[in-house]
């Protein structure tokens, strides 16, 4: 079974619509089995045809359905486990619509569907840009004062 749906998913990498499809088929079979290597067949296919948008969308609608996956880098490639992790019946639900609808998983309709809300509170990470300034040879008391002042002044 999880063969046929890697060959689907790769022949259908040109097309969003057959290709979320196939990426639907690969959930249902993580749901039955509690097996993931489909998934990681599918992210070493987008990988080997260089294609980082469909391996992107593949990713994010995953961790959306699987709260609190882990993915583990091993000498072969990664390992996902979903043992501590949360099924979303509302992500699995949304993927259904979006089968049902024909929406392509290359698009912003999908993309929007399962955008996460800690992607937009990630956005800036504070101590990885203060440790940049700092190598660049500003002076950290300066940058503090330099913060409080701009705090002030947005108040």
């Amino acid at each position: 079974m999880t063969n046929e749906i890697v060959t689907n998913f790769n022949r259908s990498l040109g097309n969003g619509a057959n290709m979320g499809k196939a990426f639907a088929d690969a959930i249902d079979h993580v749901i039955a089995e509690r097996d993931t290597t489909v998934i990681v067949k599918l992210i070493n296919t987008a990988q080997k045809k260089k294609d980082s948008h469909a391996e992107r969308a593949i990713k994010t609608t995953f961790a959306a359905i699987f709260d609190g996956a882990k993915v583990n880098k091993t000498k072969s490639g990664i390992s996902i486990k979903i043992k501590d992790a949360t099924l979303s019946n509302s992500a699995v639900a949304t993927l259904k619509q979006l089968v049902a609808d024909a929406v392509s998983m290359r698009g912003t309709n999908w993309a929007k569907a399962f955008k996460s809300d800690s992607d937009d509170a990630n956005d800036l990470d504070y101590i990885k840009q203060a440790n940049s300034l700092i190598k660049r040879g500003y002076n950290p008391l300066t940058l503090i004062a330099a913060l409080q002042e701009a705090a002030k002044q947005a108040a």
